[in-house]
């Protein structure tokens, strides 16, 4: 797949291509604790951890996990958390049974933020929340009849 993004320079056009996602970062407080909820709760494989980051291969996207303070240190800034009521994104999961994955996850210390409910898309999601409270949605795709 191959996105163009068109940015106007002043004296015509120029033009990026973006060829694939790589990595999504993810902002945490306590990476221990996001660590160990993201391998022990949602079951990923960690690939490496070095000093406030830690990162996880999912097929050929990443999923990278960095302290508050880093990231604050490296844009220079401070930065605001997510609020329960605004958290800005989500974290998409495709499963193959959505009830039992709900069930599962807030069994295993997952803060339940939606249950399982059949959209009209076609799709059956629920959703739950990381430590920091990013919420994080798990999507089972249901076949028609």
């Amino acid at each position: 797949m191959l996105v163009k993004v068109w940015r106007d320079d002043g004296h015509g056009r120029w033009a990026m291509n973006f060829t694939s996602l790589d990595y999504v970062v993810v902002i945490v407080e306590d990476l221990d604790r996001a660590v160990k909820f993201y391998t022990e709760v949602l079951g990923l494989p960690l690939g490496h951890r070095s000093g406030d980051y830690a990162q996880f291969y999912l097929g050929t996207t990443r999923l990278g996990l960095y302290t508050r303070a880093a990231m604050s240190m490296t844009l220079g800034k401070p930065l605001r958390g997510p609020s329960p009521d605004a958290p800005g994104f989500e974290i998409g999961f495709k499963v193959s049974d959505v009830d039992r994955a709900f069930s599962e996850l807030t069994a295993l210390g997952a803060s339940p933020a939606a249950p399982p409910t059949t959209r009209a898309w076609g799709q059956r999601t629920a959703y739950v929340r990381d430590p920091d409270g990013h919420l994080i949605e798990l999507a089972q795709d249901l076949r028609s009849s």
